[in-house]
């Protein structure tokens, strides 16, 4: 857990960042994501292109999991939608707000922080070094703190919390079963990329032709 402490502060900055500059949350989360991934592939080696191509050809083990967390994921969604619509005044003052300029620059800037450098990112710091399989009353615990962890990067009050961490339930009980960050992975960039991607492609579609 060492290896941690960076990370954990780095989150510590990220948060109290977007609670004193929201209007420039995006550029935090960008920088956040990016050295995540700038300290667990390129200074700890915990993520290998090589071992996730080797999962592509299985079926069983790999891209069922995968599609059955998506489908999850897509379900959470829906309730999640369910809790802004019923709390809508409470889930708004609790997130935090990311706002982007609707141009092309920083819509694709946007897609790629989402759909690709997210996924990855949470998937090796909350997932795989947060998570440990050492016995079960510890991995609860860190299961419940990685759940934590991971929602208040996004939101600061309870309804915001609650939410996301309804959407970051499916990949991280996909890990628990397969012990595998690669399934997690892919599954969040395909609901990304079902998510983000369709939103992304609406508001390119309405620069273009206005």
């Amino acid at each position: 857990m060492k290896r941690l402490y960076i990370p954990f502060i780095w989150e510590l900055i990220l948060i109290i960042s977007t609670i004193i500059w929201e209007k420039q949350s995006f550029y935090f989360f960008f920088v956040f994501y990016v050295g995540l991934i700038v300290y667990f592939y390129f200074i700890n080696k915990q993520f290998s292109f090589r071992e996730l191509s080797s999962n592509f050809s299985e079926v069983k083990n790999f891209w069922i999991p995968v599609m059955v967390t998506v489908a999850a994921m897509v379900l959470a969604y829906f309730f999640q939608e369910r809790i802004v619509v019923g709390m809508y005044s409470e889930y708004y003052d609790s997130i935090v707000h990311i706002p982007i300029r609707n141009e092309l620059a920083p819509l694709l800037l946007k897609c790629l922080l989402f759909m690709v450098i997210k996924p990855v990112a949470e998937g090796l710091f909350y997932r795989k070094a947060i998570i440990l399989f050492d016995n079960k009353k510890k991995m609860v615990l860190l299961t419940i703190a990685s759940l934590l962890l991971c929602s208040i990067t996004l939101a600061h009050g309870l309804v915001g919390i609650t939410t996301f961490i309804l959407m970051a339930l499916p990949v991280t009980i996909v890990y628990l079963v397969t012990k595998n960050v690669y399934v997690s992975i892919m599954a969040q960039f395909l609901f990304e990329v079902y998510n983000t991607g369709y939103e992304t492609v609406y508001d390119l579609a309405r620069i273009y032709f206005r």
